[in-house]
């Protein structure tokens, strides 16, 4: 159990998926380590934030909140049912450990909570006199919303309880691209909140056994992978020269032109900076993260996740942003994507690129005045 220590900042991050830890991830990289950060999340993204974390932090096992579901070898859908039923059954639990949750902040030394994005620890924070921030492109209120119009009650209880706590944050940092959120008072948009990544090109090319005149490809669809993905048309882009690197295999065996690298060596945004283009999912750490080191991506659309139409709209306006069909995507028929990728070369970010600094420079002002 981690001591009581003075002006801790207390980072709360939601269950759903490894995007929300590696966005916090580079925020509290960047705070000081004379402010003490204890993270509370999942006990299953404790080897990733071991793997990210650049200073000390202690990490405790706390879930509040279920994200949302999408099926096995499908993460670009949201099962819109399964994630109400779970929404509802986390939430009636954390709920329940509310007074025990503000207890524990006092008994840590909280002087700011962070959330990224479960709602009920700015609930926990303000009974505990703690002021709490959100960081957010999106929060749960804003997802669940499409999915519980037609739902019973209990559903939209739900909704309601997400909104009121969420409005209790002392303040947003709104993470660009991001959805308007302008329900929630005392938003600050902070740009991109994205990691560093350092161009590593000649390294990986060399490690891969690749030359100057091969296209490198970041390529990235998820946890979950995508079980519909044509894999084979995926190798035969090696006959151009087209080479992906990636953490995942492919489900039916090497591929000549998929190459596998050690997240706990390669960062993603590493990845990003050395590659000519990415082609992922687009969640918010990998559209940033090709944002910010003005890298094209191609990327399908998500069913059932409002984020998603946000994401999309800044993708386009960039310029850098490359959509593709779920059916074309499925096939891997992105030759014409990659050329378009490949003859636009490095961009420039289409926001600010510090917005981890600007949290972390915030966030770290708080905990030491109220130390």
């Amino acid at each position: 159990m981690a001591a009581r220590r003075a002006g801790a900042l207390v980072v709360h991050v939601t269950s759903h998926g490894y995007g929300h830890m590696n966005r916090t991830v580079a925020a509290v990289n960047l705070v000081p380590e004379d402010v003490p950060v204890v993270v509370r999340s999942s006990a299953d993204l404790f080897p990733n934030w071991r793997e990210r974390l650049t200073r000390p932090a202690e990490l405790e096992e706390h879930v509040s909140d279920a994200g949302a579901v999408n099926p096995i070898g499908d993460s670009g859908t949201t099962d819109a049912a399964a994630t109400i039923e779970r929404a509802i059954r986390v939430h009636r639990e954390a709920v329940a450990r509310l007074d025990d949750d503000a207890r524990r902040l006092r008994e840590l030394g909280a002087a700011a909570v962070l959330c990224d994005a479960p709602p009920l620890p700015l609930r926990a924070a303000a009974k505990a006199g703690v002021p709490g921030w959100l960081l957010a492109n999106f929060t749960w209120y804003d997802i669940y919303a499409s999915h519980a119009r037609s739902a019973d009650p209990e559903a939209k209880r739900l909704l309601a309880h997400h909104k009121a706590a969420y409005r209790e944050a002392a303040g947003v940092f709104r993470a660009q691209p991001a959805l308007a959120m302008s329900w929630l008072p005392n938003r600050t948009d902070v740009g991109l909140v994205a990691n560093p990544g350092r161009d590593r090109s000649k390294e990986l090319r060399s490690l891969l056994g690749l030359g100057d005149r091969e296209k490198l490809v970041y390529f990235y669809v998820g946890r979950y992978g995508q079980d519909d993905l044509d894999w084979g048309r995926l190798a035969s882009f090696a006959a151009r020269g087209v080479h992906f690197v990636g953490y995942h295999a492919a489900p039916g065996g090497d591929l000549p032109n998929l190459h596998l690298v050690k997240a706990s060596e390669w960062s993603g945004g590493d990845l990003i900076a050395s590659a000519d283009a990415v082609v992922a999912k687009a969640g918010y750490g990998t559209m940033s993260e090709s944002m910010a080191h003005g890298r094209p991506i191609i990327y399908p659309p998500r069913f059932g996740f409002a984020e998603h139409r946000a994401l999309d709209r800044a993708a386009r306006a960039w310029g850098g942003g490359l959509p593709v069909s779920s059916r074309d995507f499925a096939a891997m028929r992105i030759g014409p994507a990659l050329d378009r990728a490949f003859a636009l070369g490095r961009l420039a970010p289409p926001f600010p690129a510090d917005g981890a600094a600007r949290v972390a420079e915030r966030l770290t002002a708080i905990c030491r005045a109220r130390r």
